[in-house]
Parts: C-alpha cells; sequence; structure tokens
C-alpha cells in the first residue's frame, strides 16, 4: 500500500466537537475537543475544555491532562462546572473553575458520598447548587464484592443512577453537603431545573438496559430533599428523552414516542403542565424525531433539532401549536447544539469539506441562517493536511416509489471526461436508522472517505429505505424486510453509479458495522459481484442475536415475530442460513465486549466462511463493546480495511460475476 497523507494514525487525532455550552450573555463559548492520548503505557481519547470569543479571535484551552468534558457556566458566568476524574479514586466527579482561570476545584467525593462516576450536571438558577447524576454508594454491595461473594441475579441486580444536588462552595473548602433526590429500582436519564429552582425534572426508565426505554417516564422532585416520591407526570416512551423547563414555569417540554415501542419510532414535542395535566402536542418535523434543545425566552416556542436528509435543521415548534419554523436548515450537520436564556445559540456544524466547528447564531434574528457566525476551527495538532474528495450527491427512485439519496466521494484529482474507471467501495451504514450526512470527508471511522480516495477508490454511501432523516414512513419502510427493499436500494444505487461510467464492474467492495455488517453479510449472500467485503460488528444470526444481545426485543419488533414462533421466518433473513452461497474473501472485525451485538456473531460468520474454504480473516477489539474507542485500535481497524481494500479493488479484474442475485 503507498504512504499515504490520510494515515489512519493521523486522522486519529481529529479535533472532534462533543460539548457547547455559551455563556449567559453570549460573549463567550465553552467547548471540548477530543484528543488522542497516547504513551507507552496508555491509548485513550481525551476530550479537553476550550474557551473561544463569540466575536471571533483565539481560542483558549482551559484544562490540561487528565480528561474534562460537560462543561456548564454558571448563571452568572462566574464560574465553569464540568466532570473529570478525581485523584483519590479515579472516579469522574464534578468540578468548578473560576472563568476568569486558576486552579479547579472539586465538588463531590467519597467524603461527601459521591463514591461512582457523575455523568451529567447542571447548575440552579440561582447558581448556588449543582444537580447531578451517579450510581448511589451501597456499602452491602461494596463490601460483597470484595469478598468475593457477588453473584449477579440476571436482569436483577443493577446498578441504578439516581439524582442528586450539591451546595456549591469555593476552593479550599471542605466537600459541600449533598442530597440524594431519587430512590428505587429506576434509572435517571437527563434532568432539568425548574426557573425557580424549587424542582427538577427528569426523565427515567426501570433498568440500564436500552431494551427498556419504551417505559421510560417523565417526572419532577422537590431540589429539596424534601420530597420522597416523585410527581409522575406520564410516558415518554423515548429513547432520546429529551426535555428543558419553560422560563415562565408552566411548561415541560419533552420529545414523546407515538408509534409505540417500535424501534422505528416516531416521535413528537409534547407540552407537560409542570404541576400535572394532559401534555399537549407542538407541530411535527419532517423527520419525527425531533429532540428539544431549549425554549425561546418569551416561553412562546420549543427550540427542537430536525435531522432531515443529510442536513441538521434547528425548528422552533409555536407553544399554540402552529407550524415549525426552521431556523437553520441546509447549512450543514449538526447534532451538539446549546441555547442560552438570552435565545443565543451554539452549535458543531461540519460539512464535506469544512471540519467541525462552533457556530453561534442570535436564534432572535429575523434571518437566523444569514447571522450564522462560523468561529475558527479547533487546533488539530498531528491532524493530517490533505486533499479532500469531491463529493456528489445522487438521488435515484426506486421501482415501489421511494426516493433514495446517496453520498459519491471520488479521488480530488480525478477528471469524470477521462473515462478512467475507479475500484467503487459500498459502505452502508449502522441502524439500520442511522443515515448518513454531510461528514467531514476525513473524520476517523473505520472506512474514512479521505483516505480511500487517496488510494484510488471512490466511496459510495446511501440511505436505503429504514434510514433516520426521511420521516416515519421511510424508517419504518424495511420492517419485517431486512435484507428486501433495503437490500434492492443499494444495489439499485451501485448500479446508478456504474451508469455515470465512474465505477468499474470487475472492482466493487462493500463495507459496514453493526447493521451495516449485517447489510455486507447478506450481500455477499445474494450477489458475488463484489470482489471484497469488511464485516464489522455484524448481525449474522437473527435468531441467536435475540438469546445473547443486550437488546433481544430489537429484532423480533422490527421482524414482527419471534424466532420460535416463525424460525422459517427467521432464517429467510439471515446470512448465516444462506452462506453456503458466499465466495466473497472478507476480513471482519469485531469487539470481544459487545453486548450489543455479541461477539458470537462474527464468529459465527468467520467460522463457517473458513469452513467452506473461502478466504476470510478475523480481528478481535480486546477492551471493546459495539465501537472501537481507544485510538490505537481505532487505527489499526482503519489501516486493516484501507491495505484490504488496497489489495483486493487495485487489481485490475476479478472472475465473479456482476449481476446481483434477485431477493
Amino acid at each position: 500500500m503507498p504512504d499515504l497523507l490520510w494515515k489512519p494514525e493521523e486522522i486519529i487525532h481529529y479535533p472532534l466537537i462533543e460539548h457547547v455550552h455559551l455563556a449567559p450573555d453570549g460573549q463567550q463559548v465553552l467547548f471540548t475537543t477530543r484528543t488522542a492520548y497516547l504513551t507507552d503505557k496508555a491509548s485513550e481519547f481525551r476530550n479537553q475544555i476550550v474557551m473561544a470569543p463569540t466575536a471571533g479571535g483565539e481560542a483558549r484551552p482551559l484544562t490540561f491532562g487528565e480528561a474534562a468534558s460537560s462543561p456548564r457556566w454558571s448563571p452568572d458566568g462566574r464560574y465553569i462546572a464540568f466532570l473529570r476524574k478525581l485523584p483519590t479514586n479515579g472516579k469522574v466527579g464534578l468540578w468548578v473553575m473560576r472563568a476568569n482561570g486558576g486552579e479547579a476545584w472539586p465538588l463531590t467525593g467519597v467524603d461527601n458520598g459521591i463514591h461512582n462516576d457523575v455523568t451529567m450536571l447542571s447548575w440552579s438558577p440561582d447558581g448556588q447548587r449543582l444537580a447531578l447524576i451517579s450510581v448511589p454508594y451501597d456499602e452491602a454491595k461494596e463490601q460483597r464484592r470484595n469478598q468475593r461473594d457477588d453473584a449477579l441475579h440476571w436482569r436483577i441486580d443493577y446498578d441504578f443512577p439516581h439524582l442528586f444536588v450539591a451546595q456549591f462552595v469555593e476552593a479550599n473548602r471542605p466537600l459541600p453537603p449533598v442530597v440524594q433526590l431519587t430512590r428505587g429500582r429506576f434509572c435517571v436519564l437527563n434532568l432539568d431545573w425548574s426557573p425557580d429552582g424549587a424542582r427538577i425534572a427528569f426523565t427515567h426508565r426501570p433498568t440500564p438496559l436500552m431494551d427498556t426505554w419504551p417505559q421510560s417516564r417523565l417526572a419532577t422532585i422537590a431540589s429539596t430533599g424534601d420530597e420522597n416520591e416523585p410527581l409522575d407526570l406520564g410516558a415518554t416512551i423515548s429513547v432520546q428523552a429529551s426535555l428543558a423547563y419553560a422560563p415562565n414555569n408552566q411548561w415541560i417540554a419533552c420529545d414523546i414516542g407515538t408509534a409505540g415501542a417500535s424501534w422505528a419510532y416516531a416521535s413528537r414535542v409534547m407540552l407537560f403542565p409542570a404541576t400535572g395535566g394532559d401534555p399537549v402536542p407542538l407541530a411535527h418535523v419532517s423527520d419525527e424525531q425531533p429532540r428539544v434543545v431549549g425554549w425561546k425566552a418569551d416561553s412562546r416556542a420549543v427550540y427542537a433539532l430536525n435531522q432531515t436528509g443529510l442536513t441538521s435543521q434547528l425548528a422552533a415548534l409555536p407553544v399554540d401549536g402552529g407550524d415549525a419554523q426552521v431556523l437553520i436548515d441546509g447549512e450543514g450537520q449538526f447534532e451538539v447544539v446549546h441555547v442560552n436564556a438570552a435565545g443565543q445559540a451554539a452549535l458543531s456544524m461540519q460539512n464535506f469539506t469544512e471540519i467541525n466547528r462552533v457556530c453561534v447564531v442570535d436564534l432572535t434574528s429575523q434571518t437566523a441562517a444569514a447571522a450564522l457566525r462560523k468561529l475558527a476551527p479547533p487546533v488539530a495538532t498531528h491532524y493530517p493536511q490533505g486533499p479532500l474528495p469531491q463529493v456528489k450527491t445522487l438521488h435515484w427512485r426506486t421501482p415501489d416509489d421511494f426516493e433514495i439519496e446517496g453520498i459519491l466521494y471520488l479521488p480530488h484529482d480525478y477528471d469524470e471526461q477521462s473515462g478512467m474507471k475507479l475500484p467503487l467501495l459500498l459502505h452502508i451504514h449502522g441502524g439500520p436508522a442511522g443515515v448518513f450526512q454531510r461528514q467531514f470527508a476525513g473524520y476517523p471511522y473505520y472506512y474514512t472517505p479521505a483516505a480511500l480516495c487517496e488510494l484510488g477508490i471512490a466511496v459510495f454511501r446511501c440511505n436505503p429505505r429504514g434510514s433516520g432523516g426521511y420521516g416515519k414512513q421511510f424508517r419504518a419502510a424495511n420492517m419485517r424486510d431486512w435484507g428486501g427493499g433495503d437490500y434492492r436500494d443499494i444495489q439499485q444505487g451501485v448500479d446508478e453509479v456504474l451508469a455515470m461510467g465512474i465505477a468499474d464492474p470487475a472492482r466493487l467492495g462493500i463495507c459496514g458495522w453493526s447493521y451495516g455488517g449485517f447489510m455486507a453479510s447478506w450481500t455477499i449472500t445474494q450477489t458475488n459481484r463484489f470482489v471484497a467485503a469488511s464485516i464489522g460488528a455484524p448481525v449474522t444470526n437473527p435468531t441467536s442475536f435475540n438469546g445473547t444481545s443486550d437488546i433481544p426485543g430489537f429484532i423480533p419488533n422490527y421482524f414482527g415475530v419471534e424466532a420460535w414462533e416463525d424460525p422459517a421466518f427467521y432464517a429467510a433473513h439471515s446470512p448465516i442460513a444462506h452462506v453456503q452461497n458466499v465466495q466473497t474473501p472478507a476480513i471482519i472485525q469485531h469487539g470481544d465486549a459487545d453486548v450489543r451485538v455479541p461477539l458470537e456473531q462474527g464468529l459465527q460468520f468467520y467460522n463457517a466462511m473458513h469452513r467452506r474454504g473461502v478466504p476470510v480473516e478475523m480481528y478481535i477489539y480486546p477492551r471493546h463493546g459495539h465501537a472501537l474507542s481507544e485510538p490505537r485500535l481505532l487505527a489499526d481497524a482503519a489501516r486493516r480495511n484501507l491495505e484490504w481494500f488496497a489489495k483486493m479493488l487495485l487489481q485490475s479484474s476479478n472472475t465473479n460475476e456482476n449481476t446481483p442475485k434477485q431477493v
């Protein structure tokens, strides 16, 4: 493989922005950038907090060394709270520092009863207290663990994160009192203070298991600890469970599932009366999966994030039930948004050829999109600089009248008029309700377009039926049909690229992770048109997946039936049941601690291919779950994919048939 500018070992240094928080006066913004921390004994990603003036100018780092995340301005703008490991026990604790500089000090630790990681924080409106989420200390459980007398009662014994409130104190004081607000067999997920500071709204579900999200609920509780039981406001039935109190203290906005307990769920923003009562629905957004990010200062509208095709939208939903008002649309992809009390917003935006950066906007402006200001991109030490791919967006209509959208990445110096045909790598997203959007082409992933295009390989991504971003009907269009219409949508997309005269039909590859791994493994049981495959954390046997995954109801929900009720249906949609058809050489990548798609799924497909004599290699990543989170192992996976496809696709010919079989 030739030497690259876009080396995986350098791509991992991408300065990913994971948190943003705008100062109360809008003059400064906090954000975190992720760095790869590498030593002889360490390989980890660390966030560090950065402060930047919103009018433009030099940003300055506020933290160094140990990772720091979730920065939050105090209401008066004088302090910054954040999360970082404590030196005493290595757990993530709550810290505070002065906004004008100086050393940070912790507000939680063993001395005030917080023995476990803090996972979320929020200032009270008066800045005198901070709410946090952590698992309460259980001395008896800890003693049993130390004595190795800790047998686990499956699906009964859980650590339940609960809601606490800590008093704010200045530096060099004893750790402040902490009050536990919630107790019992449920997990607190998210929180927000009432504007008067008297109550805290929170969402919760019965267990930490993702599978119990349909039982999630919204409640409030007194912030003083005087109430034994929270006030239940109703079911949320939402994976996201985002919420926000109205400035007038009367309403709590929360996204609520509207399609029952379906994993391809739809939702809308509802207004819950803060003292109890029937919720009031607000306008739909196009994707029917809004996420609440804040309120208009006069309490007349809720701000919500909406994904629409390849781009992101920020919309205002009037409380009178009027139509959604799109404030930012089509500028790029953004997922991290914070709105301050003055109606100013900060967000992290990226585009195909623009690295992620913080943008600020005054949402009270009549032309919010025009007022969007892009700050300087974060400093990218060790991150490569190189030519970026050309990018084309494609659309095609299926025989059953779905419009499908795709993204084609081409080498920066490719000339379409030359007549030269390129090898093409088909990349299928996860989910299946994931979506490819306007992500920066050099973003670190197992299959990074910038690196592949530098090799001379075109990359094709598409959003088949079942993808998010295109509304409820489209997202549910692959129910009871994995490997059917979605497979045909993708193959039609490949045919569209071939018809453009850009791709060489004799040099096609396929790759994907999670559901993308399912589709990659399924595809090579259905057609031999692909020369090589890379299969990441795949679902290859839906029947055994149901018995080993942490979300055993996921596939039965999509398939509409349990495996024992209709084993023939499961076999018809199972890659392992069709593995006898596979002729395509493949590599398989999987984390050894994956509970979402357990390792046995990858092993089954590897063993079957190996026993059949089809060329296959498998790489297992220790310590890792469903995603690779250590820089060196992420770089390893990306490098192996580059080497694999360079070997298999940069050859001039192959002997596989080039016509896809029909499902």
